[in-house]
């Protein structure tokens, strides 16, 4: 698939990284499906899914999952594929296995592709801030989102009416 003059270096790529969020320090570690550069050196990360559902083109935007592979870029996660060097962020991809492009992109002959832009302001920083803020004072109350539709355990939620009267 033409990657608009990017090229691969690196497939499974494992990191570990330290990021600061705000008063807290917090470690990702985890794998990249794709790590891709441009002619300028600069990084993608793209990552391949597999599920039915894509998410939103706004949603796309602010995905964290996206942002924190950009982050962990940022801090050096993909330093050792760039012959040590510290290449800038270039966005992130989402790409749907089981869904087709739209026709302009090639159609249902390759898969959707959802691009992130790097991530621009403190969202990603406030976003690990306020889930390691949660872990560390064992705080975690449930919120109702998009999410609720595809959950097997709805039914026993405490932030959706069927649920609350399993847990009060």
């Amino acid at each position: 698939m033409e990657r608009g003059g990017r090229t691969p270096v690196a497939t499974e790529h494992s990191f570990d990284v330290t990021l600061e969020a705000d008063v807290y320090k917090v470690r990702i570690r985890g794998s990249m499906d794709r790590v891709e550069t441009d002619a300028q050196g600069r990084a993608y990360v793209v990552d391949f899914k597999t599920g039915k559902q894509a998410v939103t083109r706004g949603d796309v935007e602010h995905h964290p999952q996206l942002a924190v592979y950009q982050l962990a870029v940022r801090e050096g996660a993909v330093d050792d594929v760039f012959d040590g060097g510290r290449p800038e962020p270039g966005g992130a991809e989402l790409v749907q296995l089981r869904q087709g492009a739209a026709k302009k992109d090639g159609g249902d002959d390759v898969p959707k592709v959802q691009a992130q832009e790097p991530p621009d302001g403190e969202w990603v920083g406030q976003l690990l801030a306020t889930a390691a803020g949660r872990v560390l004072d064992e705080r975690f109350t449930p919120s109702t989102g998009d999410h609720c539709e595809r959950c097997a355990f709805r039914g026993a939620c405490s932030a959706r009416a069927e649920g609350r009267h399993v847990v009060e």
